[in-house]
């Protein structure tokens, strides 16, 4: 199956975060220094690469970038590619669900009070919704408030039903008073080593 479409790549290297960063402006390559809340890699340098086109056409994308990588001492640690919602071959229904190596995930970016710190009880509302938080560590805004992502996957599941559950975690988040400024929904069709997440996210369904 190709999805054909529009996807996103994310490539996590190895190394120091700012000698990654440094790689990356040279080369205008999106970055973002990850921080998971918890988990067995907390700390994971990306780049984030996009294409139109087919599955191998993104895999082909994240492949160059893994060799330019491995050419400069870097080394890539993970390639996840992330096809549109709408993409060619994404299940729309339950019975037409994949392998849970494919799977949804949606990310939701919350702004917090100048007073939150580290924003205590968000992660207990969104881990009953198979969810957990993350910080871009390079993001610091002016205006003292602080920006987290809420990560939720869902396996075995049409996007009708993933799309259900998004609307159940940010139901939850509002109740709580979180500030939702941004909402993205993703198919992840590629996951080259899940391993890094490990401890980060519980998946209960």
């Amino acid at each position: 199956m190709d999805f054909a479409g529009d996807f996103e790549t994310h490539v996590t290297v190895h190394g120091d975060a700012r000698a990654v960063a440094d790689w990356a402006a040279a080369r205008g390559v999106k970055f973002a220094h990850i921080v998971l809340e918890r988990g067995r890699v907390a700390s994971q340098p990306m780049l984030t690469l996009t294409c139109s086109g087919t599955l191998d056409d993104a895999r082909a994308q994240a492949a160059r970038t893994a060799l330019d990588l491995r050419a400069d001492g870097f080394a890539a640690a993970r390639v996840k590619i992330e096809a549109a919602p709408w993409n060619a071959g994404v299940p729309a229904a339950d019975d037409e669900a994949l392998d849970p190596a494919r799977y949804f995930e949606h990310h939701v970016k919350l702004l917090l009070a100048p007073d939150a710190g580290a924003a205590p009880g968000l992660a207990e509302v969104v881990g009953p919704h198979a969810a957990h938080v993350s910080r871009n560590a390079r993001r610091v805004r002016t205006d003292g408030r602080a920006e987290r992502f809420v990560t939720q996957r869902c396996r075995r599941v049409g996007a009708r039903t993933a799309g259900a559950r998004l609307d159940a975690l940010t139901g939850a988040l509002r109740a709580r008073g979180f500030e939702i400024v941004e909402v993205e929904r993703e198919f992840v069709v590629f996951d080259g080593d899940e391993s890094l997440d490990d401890g980060w996210i519980e998946e209960r369904r």
